[in-house]
């Protein structure tokens, strides 16, 4: 999948930013944006909140397929 850097950029920018700009980002722009911010020793708090948004995709890929699968 494709990843937008000018999502990265925006969200990399500022944790203001990152929460404005988070719910527009695909899990492979969530997990870019994490290995850079991991891979620079930056912020704890984007760091978490860029786990928590992956997480969060997951959980909706999964709820996606089981509905597709039992319903």
């Amino acid at each position: 999948m494709k990843i937008r850097k000018w999502y990265l950029n925006q969200a990399l920018e500022s944790f203001v930013r990152l929460n404005e700009v988070l719910v527009d980002m695909t899990e492979a722009e969530v997990l870019a944006c994490l290995d850079l911010e991991v891979a620079a020793q930056r912020r704890r708090s984007v760091i978490n909140r860029l786990i928590s948004r992956a997480v969060r995709l997951k959980e909706l890929e999964y709820v996606a397929q089981l509905k597709k699968k039992y319903l």
